[in-house]
């Protein structure tokens, strides 16, 4: 059978495109100018509501290159003539909702989530403040050194560096070329009467899109979107002039050198637009030679020849011209070597092509995209806007759909012959330098879901069920206790190893075979590690059940840990460890637990320390997998759209037989707790400094867990007063605010902020006062309103998808606590008030109950 008749025959043997695009969706263009498109879905009582403004960095004409549109977006959340600006992200997160906003090159999204019973005020919210924005000249000039912070964050992040090089290298015209947040030295000239002239040019309703999908009624939504939005009148829109991209004639490249542990490099070719009809061809393209761990590009380099880490193709094309890029990250001597194989991989597709189910397996995957798109609110209201904004055509993704049916292996050569050729190619690097450097060539309104059933083996495993038809997709999830408590002394790490392992060889199919069938199938099969816990997660469309199951119990049942893979995932382990060191807040983050836990398992991350995985053996994985994966340490849950009798049938010989029946016993190492206080710097060649604040907190099994998360949720977020003094009121701060690290009982909670190193002493001060007050029991009445509500609401939005409600489930379980204790959880957040959060405050962080760890230049 041919590629072509493989891939027909997978769309019309399913109704899943259909399904996936029957439900109606409302279009509207308002007398302004404004259009509206808006998806009712009652599945769940929330509701996103996004405002696409059609102005981005490639439209600032004159000032290219200044960050207009990325200077406005954080602008416009600072005060109109009826709302302050701390009084817009207050009355937000006191409906209970979350908002944000991005901007990209073409455009500019606002967006809030949340209860769909605040849907008028959420709307009114988003009106007020991108068509009625202030731009008080006091707020401009304090912005602007948020965003200096912002520019040098860039400038510490390797991968985005690499981005940025990989732009500027292949475009050399386009707007493209120029960052977003534009360059220092531009966006510090800019004025204030400049920026309010560009949004009074830009922001106007016939440049708006509003994107709307949740539980509202059509009528509702016009009404409301009318009453706000539509009051504006029509704007002047004069066009702006965009340079055209010349053909390129000739390979480019750049090469960086720097202080870097690992080596990143990019390879790129320019292509056309996303409506263009080789669009759908370069996709499938990217899939088959870089879309998962059965690409060619995984295969080769990473799992055959051991050349790269990391490896990845994906064809961006949003704009007039796109992007065929492949990344990947290695150790810094194969650099040279990785970029000719890539060519060579090239060359061999151009020449022979691919296997013959290659397409089919692409499709599948385009179409597992498409719905996993749109599993929650926000996201399908991100789909309309892409549709409607960037490509012009809300039904596209339909169409998208259609036209790869008619794709076949000789249209991936015919698109690989024309754009993927050397006087295309543009290519970056990004490393250390070396001594010797080589040279580089539920549509259904009232639908409700049953609560979790839970059936218990006598085997000890433990199973849990809900049904979910809203979308044809099935998640199956399996937890069990591990992670850093569960590691012997000098093999920390091994649990996330063991985790990756599990979906790769077995007695059955080796890990080549494994990748090529899930992906065959627009599958995923994904392991996670965390403080607590060990996670395996396959999620298939419906009719690929059975299938999905089988590899699960021979991944729990015959794992056989091939020492090849095993080498290659522990170098790649390793090489992530690196790469994360050469993050300045992930470094500091390591060092921060090394000296807050100290001796106890905590100390290390679930990934491991670098030391102890160069000794890890094969025979270590396995014995740590006799110790874990036993069926009293199971809890299996699948949630979705399945036949219960049929899912019993297969999966109870597994559950009640042949998982191992060993004894389980769960394992308590509680932190003593600090034996000093710590006053720390560690130098790193970086532009910005981190701070990082950490005492004793709470753990989930804690009685005072609920006041540890209202002090977390106080501490952070746009509305919390700590943001407001140093960020908003003062400048001093890109980021600012708590997170915490947490075991079953007692934990670490971080206070944390990268800021310039000049002012890392401004910004201490301003969190030990935000402490005082805590422990002073100042904290208002209408900030624990503003956190009950957001806590309240967080968990709702939290669980939309079926992935994310079966990981609730099974952490619940595992963890002892009831499946469902929102109830319970509503009560003890009630109950906390400033008294409360004072004795918390008190007991946790007194002076000498905390690691104060500084991250920066030497200079600083």
């Amino acid at each position: 059978m041919s590629s072509k008749e493989q891939q027909t025959s997978t769309f019309e043997s399913h109704d899943l495109i259909d399904r996936l695009f029957r439900a109606p969706v409302e279009r509207h263009v308002l007398e302004n100018g404004l259009t509206l498109v808006h998806r009712p879905d009652y599945s769940s009582e929330v509701v996103s509501v996004q405002v696409w403004v059609k102005t981005g960095s490639i439209h600032e004409d004159t000032l290219i290159g200044s960050g207009l549109s990325h200077y406005l977006e954080h602008l416009l959340f600072k005060g109109t003539a009826r709302r302050e600006g701390k009084a817009i992200s207050r009355e937000v997160h006191a409906m209970g909702a979350s908002m944000n906003a991005y901007t990209t090159f073409d455009r500019t999204v606002y967006y809030i989530d949340g209860p769909s019973s605040a849907f008028p005020e959420m709307a009114d919210v988003l009106s007020d403040l991108v068509l009625h924005s202030t731009l008080p000249e006091a707020e401009v000039l304090r912005e602007r050194d948020v965003i200096l912070r912002e520019i040098d964050m860039g400038l510490d992040d390797p991968d985005r560096q690499l981005t940025q090089a990989l732009f500027r290298t292949a475009f050399c015209r386009h707007p493209y070329r120029e960052p977003v947040i534009g360059h220092r030295e531009l966006f510090e000239r800019v004025t204030v009467e400049e920026l309010r002239r560009y949004y009074k040019e830009r922001y106007v309703p016939n440049n708006i899109v509003v994107s709307i999908v949740g539980a509202v009624r059509p009528s509702e939504c016009a009404e409301v979107i009318d009453k706000t939005f539509g009051v504006v009148p029509r704007g002047r829109l004069a066009p702006v002039q965009v340079d055209t991209e010349p053909v390129q004639l000739a390979p480019r490249r750049e090469d960086i050198l720097g202080d870097y542990n690992v080596f990143r490099g990019g390879v790129c070719f320019k292509v056309p637009h996303l409506s263009h009809p080789d669009s759908p061809k370069l996709d499938a393209l990217a899939h088959a030679l870089g879309g998962g761990e059965s690409s060619l590009l995984w295969e080769r380099l990473r799992n055959q020849r051991k050349l790269v880490h990391y490896v990845d193709c994906r064809n961006w094309n949003p704009g007039e011209n796109g992007l065929f890029m492949i990344s990947y990250v290695c150790d810094p001597e194969r650099g040279a070597e990785v970029e000719a194989s890539i060519h060579e991989l090239i060359e061999e597709v151009i020449t022979t092509g691919f296997e013959s189910d290659v397409v089919e397996k692409a499709c599948r995957q385009a179409l597992s995209s498409e719905i996993n798109g749109r599993k929650t609110m926000s996201g399908q209201a991100t789909r309309l806007g892409i549709g409607e904004v960037v490509i012009g055509d809300i039904n596209y993704g339909r169409r998208y759909l259609n036209r790869l049916r008619s794709i076949g292996n000789e249209d991936l050569q015919e698109v690989a012959k024309h754009y993927l050729v050397d006087s295309n190619c543009s290519a970056v690097t990004l490393g250390p330098a070396l001594d010797a450097p080589g040279e580089f060539n539920g549509e259904d309104e009232g639908l409700t879901l049953e609560p979790f059933e839970e059936v218990a083996f006598e085997s000890g495993a433990r199973l849990l069920l809900q049904q979910d038809s809203r979308l044809p997709k099935v998640h199956i999830r399996t937890v069990m206790l591990g992670g850093p408590l569960y590691e012997p002394e000098g093999q920390r790490g091994v649990s996330s190893l063991m985790a990756e392992l599990l979906t790769k060889d077995t007695a059955k199919r080796g890990a080549v075979e494994i990748s090529e069938l899930i992906e065959s199938i627009g599958g995923t099969f994904r392991a996670t590690c965390g403080n607590n816990t060990i996670s395996l997660a396959l999620e298939v469309l419906p009719n690929d059940l059975g299938l999905a199951l089988g590899l699960l119990k021979d991944a729990l049942t015959q794992p056989s840990f091939n020492h090849a893979t095993f080498e290659t995932e522990r170098q790649a382990q390793i090489a992530n460890l690196k790469e994360e060191q050469d993050e300045i807040l992930e470094f500091g983050f390591q060092r921060l637990r090394e000296h807050f836990f100290g001796e106890h398992p905590f100390a290390v991350g679930p990934d491991g320390r670098v030391e102890d995985l160069k000794e890890l053996t094969r025979e270590d994985v396995e014995a740590h997998f006799r110790e874990l994966v036993r069926a009293g340490n199971i809890i299996l849950v699948v949630a979705g759209d399945f036949d219960r009798d049929q899912l019993m049938t297969e999966l109870t010989p597994l559950l009640a037989e042949d998982l191992c029946r060993e004894p389980f016993a769960p394992k308590l190492s509680p932190f003593p707790g600090l034996r000093e206080s710590l006053d720390l710097t560690e130098a790193m060649e970086r532009e910005q400094a981190v701070i990082l604040q950490a005492y004793p907190g709470s753990g989930i099994q804690d009685d005072d867990f609920v006041t540890n998360e209202v002090l977390n949720e106080l501490f952070s977020g746009m509305s919390s007063r700590l943001f407001e003094q140093v960020r908003e009121d003062r400048g001093m701060a890109y980021y600012v605010g708590s997170t915490c690290v947490i075991g079953l009982d007692g934990g670490m909670f971080v206070f944390f902020a990268g800021t310039h190193p000049s002012r890392v002493e401004e910004v201490l001060v301003e969190i030990e006062k935000e402490i005082d007050r805590v422990v002073r029991g100042e904290v208002t009445d209408e900030e624990l309103r503003r956190c009950r509500i957001r806590l309240k609401a967080a968990r709702p939005m939290s669980r939309q998808t079926i992935g994310a409600r079966a990981m609730h489930a099974a952490l619940q379980l595992c963890y002892g606590l009831p499946l469902n204790d929102d109830a319970e959880h509503a009560v003890k957040l009630d109950a906390t008030d400033a008294t409360t959060l004072a004795d918390f405050a008190k007991r946790h962080f007194a002076p000498d109950n905390k690691v104060r760890l500084v991250v920066g230049p030497k200079k600083a």
